[in-house]
């Protein structure tokens, strides 16, 4: 190989000794950054799935109320399709008879979640962290956590669970917090359930790392809903 051809190779190849003498913030930032895409990416991701699963079900309800006949002396709209006036649908939404909306609590001590009972609760009743119901039907059921885990350099997992009478009828795990990583993790979780639930039924949620729901930087992101999409009484 000529003296020139050996020079160019040797101005192009990095150095060995600078490749493992990178500074130890320059990869502490590297990963901080990586861990910081897939968060949003993973949130991104998880808020698609829940619009998409939210647009199915309204899409069911709508085409559930266009069903229903027009009550004695209502004239039917313009067009004769419920569809077409969002009123309308909610005056016979299945769901209005039984709903509820809730935020978790700030003073979170227990594996077994507690909400905010000043939140929207109609045609359902809640007592120690348990939504009551009152009429039976089925019931769509979403859960919605954010979590804030401060990685110790060893991983975590986090799971959330939708419990019927006390029976786990749903469960999403994740693992958070690389090996040997010290640094914040954020991750959202979310669960929904369809299910058929009799009178005096109780809907509940339990995470087995109840510390790191975070109720400071996303406290309106924690959520519980349920409400009555086809009732059988």
């Amino acid at each position: 190989m000529g003296p020139g051809l050996q020079q160019a190779l040797h101005r192009v190849a990095p150095s060995h000794d600078t490749a493992m003498h990178e500074p130890a913030g320059s990869v502490a930032s590297h990963l901080g950054s990586t861990g910081r895409h897939h968060f949003y990416f993973t949130t991104v991701t998880l808020a698609l799935c829940l619009i998409f699963a939210v647009a199915t079900i309204m899409v069911l309800v709508v085409q559930k109320s266009d069903s229903i006949p027009n009550p004695p002396g209502k004239f039917p709209l313009k067009g004769g399709s419920c569809s077409e006036d969002i009123s309308c649908i909610l005056e016979r939404a299945p769901f209005k008879k039984s709903w509820a909306y809730l935020q978790v609590s700030k003073h979170i001590n227990k594996s077994k979640l507690s909400w905010n009972e000043d939140g929207i609760i109609h045609g359902v009743s809640y007592q120690d962290g348990n939504l009551v119901i009152q009429f039976p039907g089925w019931y769509f059921i979403i859960c919605q956590l954010q979590f804030l885990v401060n990685c110790q350099g060893q991983a975590v997992d986090l799971k959330l669970e939708l419990l019927i009478n006390k029976d786990v009828r749903k469960q999403t795990l994740v693992t958070v917090c690389e090996s040997g990583v010290q640094t914040k993790s954020y991750q959202n979780l979310s669960q929904f359930l369809l299910e058929h639930l009799q009178v005096n039924s109780t809907v509940s949620v339990v995470v087995n790392e109840y510390q790191y729901v975070d109720t400071n930087i996303f406290p309106l992101e924690n959520v519980f809903s349920i409400f009555l999409y086809s009732s059988s009484d």
